[in-house]
């Protein structure tokens, strides 16, 4: 593993800490990295992949549960900066995702600055360049 050189207080920085938080806490450490804004979307993800009449919808239009997966698998991703356009107060990011090269992707995130810390202030669905994993909760093996 290479050694990383980021400014304290810059995007990247930030982006970064919300990976090592997503990979030991997975969803609840991606949680303070966030505005307030940003976590009524991620909410909405959670009970997206919750509520058994909008994961039909969902498993309609993406072929399965995906959402549920992603957030389930969210802590065992491998995370990368794909992409970052800075400004001073807003920036704008592409964040790359890979699950054992069997889930990977991308998702777009707003950045804002509040109180001199980057935070993300919003965040799209995740976009699925593959998705070879179960979708369904029988799909998955027994624990």
């Amino acid at each position: 593993m290479g050694v990383k050189f980021f400014e304290r207080f810059s995007p990247e920085y930030a982006l970064d800490s919300a990976y090592e938080d997503m990979n030991e806490y997975g969803l609840d450490g991606l949680k303070k990295h966030l505005t307030e804004n940003a976590l009524k979307t991620v909410e909405g993800f959670e009970s997206i992949s919750n509520a058994p009449g909008i994961s039909q919808l969902t498993t309609a239009f993406m072929g399965g549960n995906a959402v549920s997966v992603f957030l389930d698998k969210l802590a065992e991703c491998n995370w990368t900066t794909k992409d970052v356009m800075k400004g001073s107060e807003t920036s704008k990011a592409i964040v790359g995702f890979n699950y054992k090269d069997q889930m990977t992707g991308t998702i777009e995130m707003k950045m804002i600055k509040e109180d001199k810390v980057w935070k993300i202030d919003d965040l799209s669905m995740p976009k699925f360049d593959k998705f070879t994993l179960p979708q369904d909760k029988e799909d998955k093996p027994a624990e």
